[in-house]
């Protein structure tokens, strides 16, 4: 019987989701106070070079969720 879900998810779908639960921009303040806690260093990088980083950090992990599982064209 065919269920409308997949029963599994790939790996790769599941790292994307938690990089984009990570790295949600409105988590970007709070990535830099958990960097400097661990380290007890501030954060070499500035607030906006952050930010940019956590959009781009997001946006591969949407990129690696949503897109589809690809087949070699030499598989049958």
């Amino acid at each position: 019987m065919l269920s409308p879900y997949p029963r599994f998810m790939l790996v790769r779908q599941r790292v994307g989701i938690l990089l984009m639960i990570l790295f949600l921009p409105i988590n970007g303040p709070l990535l830099r106070i958990g960097i400097q806690e661990i380290t007890e260093k501030p954060v070499p990088i500035g607030e906006f070079y952050f930010f940019a980083l956590c959009i781009v950090l997001f946006l591969l992990g949407g990129i690696m969720t949503f897109t589809p599982k690809l087949k070699s064209p030499f598989q049958e």
